[in-house]
C-alpha cells in the first residue's frame, strides 16, 4: 500500500437556496483541481457522492467524459472518500477526485430523528452529569467559529444565553442546537506519494477507516479511533485540531470520549475548560461544524477533509488553528444506530 495525499480541496458556500447541482458540481471540482495544480487529463479516478444526476453532469463538464479505471458511485461523502483513498493506496489509481453533494430539503431534520437525538441527548446527560448549559456551550462555540467562515449556511455568532432562549423542539434540544440542512458541494484531489511530494505541504492521509455497524453511545467511534491510530501511528494526545460531524451537540460530546480526547464522562469538563475552543488544546470544528456550515451527507465528510487541508496548509484565515500539524475528521453520529462511521487522519 503507498501513501496517499491531499493534493487540493474545493468547495461551495453552504445555501438554504436552490442553486442547481450542476453549477455547484462545476464550481467545487474546478476549484479543487485548480488548488492541486492538476488538469482533468491527469485524473484516473472519480468518487460521486450524489443522488441528482445532473450533479454527475456538472462533474463531467469539468473533467470530461474520457474513460477512467476507477469510478465510485454512492450518496455518502464519507464512503466516497474512503473508496477514493482505497484506490490510490492499492496502486488502482494516481489521482482521484472525491466530490459529494447535497440539496437542501424544504421541509428541514424530520420530527422523529430530532426526537431520536433528544432521547440519546437525555442518556448523556443521565450518565455524564452535562447540563442544557453544556450542550449550549458546544453550540454557541461552533457558531462563534462558524462566524470566521465565509463558506458557512449561518456566519453569525450567538451565546449560549442565546441558544438555551431559543424554541425549544424536544426536551433538551433547542433550535439552535440543531443543524440546518442545507444544499453545497465539496471536492477533494487525493493522490499518489510520488504526486504529493510535488506540490507545496500537501497533507498525507495517515489513515482512513471506515465502519458500518449498528451501535450507538460512541462504541464504533470508538473502535474507528483504535484502528485509526494505530494506523496512522499516533495517539490521540498528537491530534492538533479535529471536525467532527455535529448534528447536535451531544453528537460533538460523545465523540470527545470516544476519540480518546478524555475519559468517559468527561466531556462536560472539556467544554468548560476550552479544550476544545480556538485556543484550546484541541479544538473542534473550527469551520463551525455542521451547526453553522448546515447538516450534510453527501458533502460532509468531504468538506471536513476541505477544513483541515486549509488548517494544515496555514490557510484558514481567521479561524487559523497556530502550528496545526495532524488533524482528526470524523463522519458519523455516536449517538444513533445505523450509520456509517468514518475516520480520517491527515498530516504535514
Amino acid at each position: 500500500m503507498s501513501g496517499v495525499h491531499l493534493l487540493g480541496v474545493g468547495a461551495t458556500s453552504l445555501s438554504r437556496r436552490a442553486r442547481g447541482s450542476r453549477p455547484l458540481a462545476r464550481e467545487a471540482v474546478a476549484a479543487a483541481l485548480a488548488d492541486a495544480g492538476v488538469v482533468a487529463g491527469e485524473v484516473d479516478g472519480v468518487a460521486i457522492a450524489a443522488a441528482d444526476p445532473e450533479f454527475d453532469r456538472g462533474c463531467f463538464d469539468v473533467l470530461g467524459e474520457a474513460h477512467r479505471p476507477y469510478r465510485c458511485r454512492c450518496g455518502i461523502g464519507a464512503v466516497a472518500l474512503h473508496s477514493g483513498w482505497d484506490a490510490v493506496s492499492a496502486g488502482a489509481s494516481d489521482i482521484v477526485v472525491c466530490v459529494g453533494y447535497d440539496a437542501s430539503p424544504a421541509d428541514g431534520q424530520p420530527l422523529g430523528e430530532i426526537e431520536s437525538r433528544a432521547a440519546a441527548a437525555r442518556e448523556y446527560m443521565q450518565h455524564s452529569g452535562a447540563t442544557e448549559e453544556h450542550l449550549a456551550r458546544v453550540a454557541a462555540k461552533n457558531r462563534t467559529h462558524g462566524a470566521a467562515n465565509p463558506h458557512a449556511l449561518l456566519s453569525s455568532a450567538v451565546d449560549p444565553a442565546e441558544v438555551l432562549a431559543s424554541e425549544m423542539l424536544s426536551w433538551p434540544l433547542r433550535r439552535l442546537m440543531v443543524a440546518t440542512p442545507a444544499q453545497g458541494a465539496a471536492a477533494v484531489v487525493l493522490g499518489s506519494h510520488e504526486l504529493g511530494r510535488r506540490g507545496p505541504r500537501a497533507p498525507r492521509v495517515l489513515a482512513s477507516v471506515l465502519l458500518d455497524e449498528d451501535s450507538r453511545g460512541g462504541a464504533t467511534i470508538a473502535r474507528a479511533a483504535r484502528l485509526g491510530y494505530f494506523s496512522a501511528g499516533i495517539g490521540p494526545d498528537d491530534v492538533d485540531l479535529a471536525e467532527i460531524e455535529d448534528p447536535t451537540p451531544v453528537d460533538e460530546l460523545t465523540a470527545y470520549e470516544a476519540l480518546e480526547f478524555g475519559p468517559e464522562g468527561s466531556g462536560p469538563e472539556l467544554v468548560e475548560s476550552g479544550f476544545t475552543a480556538l485556543g484550546g488544546v484541541v479544538p473542534v470544528n473550527a469551520s463551525g461544524g455542521s451547526l453553522s456550515q448546515g447538516q450534510a451527507t453527501g458533502a460532509g465528510g468531504i468538506l471536513q477533509l476541505v477544513e483541515l487541508s486549509l488548517q494544515l496548509r496555514d490557510r484558514a484565515g481567521q479561524r487559523q488553528v497556530p502550528g496545526a500539524r495532524v488533524g482528526l475528521g470524523l463522519a458519523g453520529s455516536g449517538v444513533t444506530a445505523g450509520t456509517v462511521t468514518s475516520m480520517t487522519i491527515l498530516s504535514t
